[in-house]
């Protein structure tokens, strides 16, 4: 068997929101699939900084982040697209009129007001390592650095606001109506995994992906082999090459011995 490529999204694919975790035997599996010689990445719209220990742990051999905009490979950046500096001073300037709660996400460290209550609640909901957040920084430097930022509305009034400022940028509702994910419409999950391929030269029929939400839809588009969690939203199952169990009965870790242990 050729050498393949595995792109894994995190949240609803192997980290379980009801359990809190990522499980054992999903842990397992991954580790068993690196044995054979495969690569194994995370394709993530988080940055490392929000990548827990109970992930980096599992010792991927690379990731993306930031939804296509951070790509590394064994500890080492491949590459990091940043946001146009005056486009980004120019939204946070917007959202502070507003008093809207911000997040500036770099590759290695995220940094935001401690007075940003809603944004710090709603991460410790996340599984994320708090000690890579950053409160006390200088915003003009950390600007240009910026991969991606998050945004917290606290009304429909404050999300219509938001919203109309991030005519730039690409952005992400999430579920709750109250967090958002703003990146470069340069970039998503399909960009970097196409720079993981292309630096590692492999073909893309040897690369496969597990996703559930919206911001698969193009890593769905890319991959020679798309597997939808049972989980996902119906537009990931619709594109999907496989629909395996979902995140809380182990469907990473049930299809992953399925393709490499049978």
């Amino acid at each position: 068997m050729s050498r393949k490529i595995i792109f894994f999204d995190i949240d609803g694919t192997l980290f379980c929101p009801e359990l809190g975790r990522i499980t054992d035997e999903v842990k397992n599996a991954i580790k068993s699939v690196q044995k054979q010689g495969h690569l194994c990445f995370v394709a993530s719209g988080r940055p490392y900084g929000f990548i827990a220990e109970n992930v980096k742990e599992i010792g991927f051999d690379g990731y993306v982040l930031a939804n296509g905009a951070n790509v590394k490979y064994h500890n080492k950046d491949l590459t990091a697209r940043y946001l146009n500096p005056e486009k980004v001073k120019e939204l946070t300037e917007c959202l502070k009129s507003k008093n809207i709660e911000y997040i500036l996400q770099t590759p290695t460290l995220c940094y935001l007001n401690q007075s940003n209550q809603c944004l710090l609640d709603f991460y410790s909901h996340c599984n994320i390592d708090f000690h890579n957040l950053c409160y006390q920084y200088d915003e003009e430097d950390i600007i240009k650095r910026t991969v991606k930022m998050e945004a917290w509305t606290k009304n429909q009034e404050e999300l219509d606001y938001a919203i109309s400022c991030f005519q730039s940028f690409s952005y992400e509702l999430h579920p709750d109506h109250h967090s958002l994910e703003i990146y470069s419409n340069e970039v998503s999950k399909a960009t970097g995994i196409l720079d993981v391929l292309h630096e590692l030269n492999i073909d893309i029929k040897d690369s496969y992906c597990f996703g559930d939400g919206p911001n698969d839809v193009e890593m769905f588009e890319t991959v020679g082999h798309p597997i939808a969690m049972g989980n996902a939203i119906e537009d990931i199952k619709k594109r999907a090459e496989i629909i395996c169990p979902s995140v809380q009965e182990n469907g990473v870790a049930i299809q992953l011995e399925k393709m490499f242990n049978e």
